[in-house]
């Protein structure tokens, strides 16, 4: 039996592009901003004082939400494994098969890298982990082992199942996650490709690496 192509309507796939958000709150709008900042201007050189600016509160009105950009480093990080957790188990849930929720998966993985404010949350994931402190590094830590078990097991049941190409499932793993962290590095949302094309285009290319050609329609 054959897996479905992951292509969905353009209806769909403009419908899950853009689906409708809650209004942020405002911990959350002090997430997105800082994000953007530490993203320009650097962690090490961004101050508190950059930061109530840019989001335009006092110092003092801050400090009621974080007391450091340690703490707000931490928030965003964690922010960005909510978003990502949340979007794919509701995937998830709505998956018939492991080959029908890898699609899922990697394709809602790369449509929240593709959001401006996600894509920020995306990068500062990857790349200041350094930064936090090691209480939370070590937290953060977890949820993303816990974030490639989850694509591992799946991979291992189709392996099981005669449905995996001859790969190693660990080094699929870090392979699929690598392919759509990168998007962040270098997808422009002004480019010749919108988000729902390009996460299409993300999703083939990474179900023909690892599923067996009868399983992806070219």
């Amino acid at each position: 039996m054959t897996m479905d192509a992951p292509r969905q309507p353009e209806n769909e796939a403009a419908a899950n592009a853009t689906r409708p958000r809650r209004r942020p709150s405002r911990r959350t709008e002090i997430l997105r901003r800082t994000a953007h900042l530490f993203l320009e201007r650097g962690f090490e050189i961004t101050s508190l004082v950059d930061i109530a600016d840019a989001v335009g509160i006092s110092k003092a009105g801050l400090y009621y939400h974080f007391s450091s950009k340690q703490e707000l480093l931490a928030a965003i990080v964690n922010y960005a494994h909510d978003i990502l957790e949340e979007e794919i188990q509701r995937e998830l849930d709505d998956s018939r098969s492991d080959e029908e929720g890898l699609r899922r998966l990697i394709r809602t993985h790369a449509l929240i890298i593709t959001r401006e404010d996600d894509a920020a949350f995306a990068n500062l994931a990857v790349d200041e982990m350094r930064s936090l402190l090691p209480t939370d590094r070590a937290q953060i830590a977890r949820r993303k082992r816990a974030y490639l078990a989850l694509i591992h097991d799946r991979l291992d049941r189709l392996a099981a199942a005669g449905k995996l190409r001859n790969v190693d499932t660990t080094a699929a793993t870090h392979t699929l996650v690598g392919m759509v962290l990168w998007l962040a590095k270098w997808y422009r949302r002004d480019g010749r490709m919108p988000a729902g094309k390009m996460a299409d285009e993300i999703t083939t290319l990474a179900l023909h690496a690892v599923l067996p050609d009868t399983a992806v329609e070219p």
